[in-house]
């Protein structure tokens, strides 16, 4: 009988009660799950201009699902990378290179370029493209996306010639694209980008509608998208050849890519790089 009561008292004293249980494996894990997931960051190197980013992202929306648009995704550092390079021939970034006059005082060149950013997530290419001076306005559907951004761009604001702006805007949602152009931007923009845009079949014929509106036929703008080559390359590729029509493409050449061992290494399968990125133009 004392062996008994012995066992007991061992049980009780070192087995939490359920309702204990319940709470550190329910709600207050629920807490620290969220608490974790606002407080990751991720650090990118903008070595064109001698930068180091920290971010904001997220993992998981409050629903649990996984965060799409709180998450850095491939391409876009390599997006980043691209237009932040002295060599990018596109005019539209190279005009915003900042100078120094004479007096040893930081000059921006006159009308800066107009730069908008599709799914821009957390919002890397935007913060680079506002490094160099653009007016930059960067786009996403989601909410979650839209707060990452605001707290990223917040955090850099004093180096920011002009601060970028952050806007909800649905692929397809043709009234709020037409809206953005003439009551924010004023006009069309010099340049619209994205990176790893592609990935969604149901929302390619949206993207491309909204990419078509914000170039429209006759406009000198550029589109520049980076794309990372996932599970069907024909098929995503389709999506980038569905603009041949009406406009020219071209893919950025190896010289223009990070000198790295993975930006460098075809698939053996199609001799694809891991990332491409695709420039487009109306054609006259």
């Amino acid at each position: 009988m004392i062996l008994w009561w012995t066992l007991i008292f061992v049980a009780l004293t070192f087995i939490p009660p359920v309702t204990s249980y319940t709470i550190l494996g329910g709600i207050d894990q629920e807490k620290k799950d969220d608490a974790e997931s606002e407080n990751s960051f991720v650090t990118e190197k903008l070595r064109h201009l001698q930068k180091q980013v920290e971010l904001r992202i997220q993992s998981h929306e409050p629903s649990g699902r996984v965060s799409m648009a709180g998450t850095l995704w491939e391409a876009s550092p390599l997006l980043a990378d691209y237009i932040t390079n002295p060599a990018c021939p596109l005019e539209a970034f190279q005009r915003m290179r900042i100078h120094d006059d004479d007096d040893g005082n930081v000059r921006l060149q006159p009308q800066p370029s107009t730069v908008v950013e599709l799914g821009s997530g957390v919002g890397l290419a935007s913060l680079a493209a506002a490094f160099l001076g653009c007016r930059v306005f960067a786009t996403d559907g989601s909410p979650s996306s839209i707060r990452l951004m605001n707290e990223n761009f917040e955090k850099y604001a004093p180096d920011f010639p002009m601060p970028p702006r952050t806007l909800r805007l649905d692929w397809g949602d043709m009234d709020a694209a037409q809206s953005l152009i003439q009551s924010e931007l004023c006009c069309l923009p010099d340049v619209i980008m994205a990176s790893d845009v592609v990935y969604s079949y149901s929302a390619r014929e949206e993207l491309a509608a909204t990419i078509r509106l914000l170039c429209p036929k006759g406009h000198s703008g550029r589109v520049v998208i980076a794309h990372r080559w996932r599970t069907d390359p024909a098929d995503e590729g389709s999506f980038f050849e569905s603009f041949d029509d009406d406009f020219d493409r071209e893919e950025v050449g190896m010289e223009f890519l990070p000198d790295d061992g993975y930006h460098r290494t075809r698939n053996m399968m199609d001799m694809r790089y891991p990332i491409s990125i695709f420039e487009m133009r109306r054609k006259c």
